[in-house]
């Protein structure tokens, strides 16, 4: 996900036919399985059905419950997407630590309560605020401590947090750019980023974690205990249950240089392309991605942001250059430490200000003339019915290749990239959902499925998780046969 520039009204770095109107798509829980889940309302409600009591729930937390009707309800259920302010979780959990956890899931357990996580708010379907669950807010666990090179993080953190708590240290790990996104929704989804090629997405780096089961069992993950969940908990969202800890081999923490390329809109097809015979031999240490803005009067703007060890910038711009085969319009160079190389990225925050926005993703095999062909045919499309959208192009090279693609729950180990697909304010939910929607159509003969971060809603999750799909399915139908972990539901 694109943080968002102060000031500039779109988003920063992490970021077909137009449709005159918003898709109907039906409000509908998707499973695991891929087949329709109940309404999460009539789950923890209905004739005969005990009435959950709260008050004792109440006393065997050391953080509380907030519930419609408290006065900082609204402040208690509110995430990231202005969109889902209407949502109406059923309450809120604000846990204090483990053990508040453990009696949440035990609690909503005993009163078939549908159960949803909370670290960052950044869910792109507001799974995080779901109208008639119990909310479980991991905000309040925190913390992070390093030994031997490895950290133990708590899941409360967001990502500038973990950067800014690890450069004490001199450490580091790879992790997305939007600064309040929390560590652990994105780690359990992958997690890419500038540290990418060089050393995988971010659950690459996760070497165990302590998780609550649906049932309320607390237990250690690591590939010696539970390697089931520690397969799937790499890449495959949070399904099985609520992470309370994280713990990750390091990296040093260094110097960067930080490059902003701007070309032509025309080029961009050809930037693209240039691009991907870059990185067929760039230095796993380089990483860039490509942005092609639609500027809402037919034309688009292209851009991309280069970052590589301090020093390298001059020789891996002229590389890039060279293969794409024309002269950039800019070229803006700063190096810069660890942080202030993140804080950049972040877009010059450490938080991003609440905004409503609408995204999607394609992962691509091969990222073919056709494909770049496609996405810029959408783009533009967008742009002449007076769209201001976007495109980022992130390589899924290097070190994520490295890991074979059933060796974790994240699938994307032999692709090309990811596409990701994105509207914010003022452009209204219902346009851009109606371009994403076309945008994913057009692109459908590239597509080879998308990434578990993006979540669309109405999808089946079997288009997040590609071959490793079945082994999911199946592990979370032992785990949670009732689909109470919630997942997707349409905004």
């Amino acid at each position: 996900m694109r943080a968002i520039r102060s000031g500039s009204g779109r988003p920063g770095l992490t970021r077909g036919e137009f449709l005159g109107g918003a898709l109907g798509l039906a409000l509908t829980l998707w499973g695991l399985d891929g087949t329709s889940g109940a309404d999460p309302v009539s789950i923890s409600s209905g004739p005969g059905r005990e009435k959950p009591n709260w008050s004792a729930l109440e006393r065997l937390l050391r953080g509380r419950v907030v519930r419609a009707g408290d006065s900082d309800y609204g402040a208690a259920k509110q995430v990231f997407n202005t969109r889902f302010d209407a949502a109406t979780p059923t309450a809120i959990v604000q846990a204090a630590d483990a053990g508040d956890v453990v009696a949440a899931l035990k609690f909503a357990a005993e009163y078939r309560l549908p159960v949803a996580a909370r670290s960052g708010g950044h869910s792109y379907a507001g799974v995080s605020t779901t109208t008639g669950a119990l909310i479980i807010d991991v905000r309040g666990l925190t913390g992070v401590s390093v030994e031997d090179g490895r950290a133990t993080v708590g899941p409360g953190h967001t990502l500038y947090e973990v950067y800014r708590e690890l450069d004490r240290y001199d450490l580091t790990i790879p992790t997305g750019m939007c600064p309040d996104v929390g560590i652990s929704g994105l780690t359990l989804g992958g997690g890419l980023g500038f540290e990418s090629r060089a050393y995988g997405v971010t659950c690459d780096r996760l070497t165990a974690a302590t998780l609550v089961l649906p049932d309320g069992t607390l237990t250690e993950v690591s590939a010696t205990s539970r390697p089931d969940l520690f397969w799937a908990l790499r890449g495959g969202g949070p399904l099985f249950g609520v992470v309370t800890s994280l713990t990750f081999d390091t990296f040093p923490a260094t110097a960067k240089d930080v490059v902003r390329l701007t070309f032509t809109g025309d080029s961009a097809a050809r930037v693209i392309s240039g691009w991907l015979n870059w990185l067929a031999t760039a230095d796993r240490d380089q990483w860039a991605d490509v942005s092609v803005d639609a500027d809402g009067n037919g034309a688009l703007d292209c851009w991309m942001q280069l970052i590589c060890p301090a020093g390298t910038g001059g020789t891996a711009v002229a590389a890039l250059t060279a293969a794409i085969g024309t002269s950039p319009l800019t070229v803006e160079t700063q190096t810069l430490d660890h942080m202030d190389t993140v804080t950049y990225l972040a877009g010059g925050s450490p938080t991003s200000p609440r905004a409503s926005f609408t995204n999607g993703s394609d992962v691509v095999t091969d990222l073919t003339p056709d494909a770049i062909d496609r996405i810029i045919e959408a783009l533009t499309t967008f742009s002449l019915a007076g769209g201001t959208g976007w495109v980022q192009i992130n390589t899924l090279d290097g070190a994520i290749r490295d890991t074979a693609p059933d060796a974790t729950a994240f699938p994307w180990r032999s692709h090309a990239a990811l596409v990701e697909w994105g509207a914010y304010q003022p452009i209204s939910h219902d346009v851009a959902l109606a371009w994403v929607t076309a945008a994913h159509k057009l692109f459908a003969p590239a597509s080879a499925g998308a990434y578990a971060n993006y979540l669309e809603p109405g999808d089946p999750l079997s288009r997040y998780y590609a071959h490793n799909y079945p082994r999911l399915a199946a592990l979370r139908r032992s785990l949670d046969p009732g689909n109470r972990i919630q997942t997707v539901l349409t905004a």
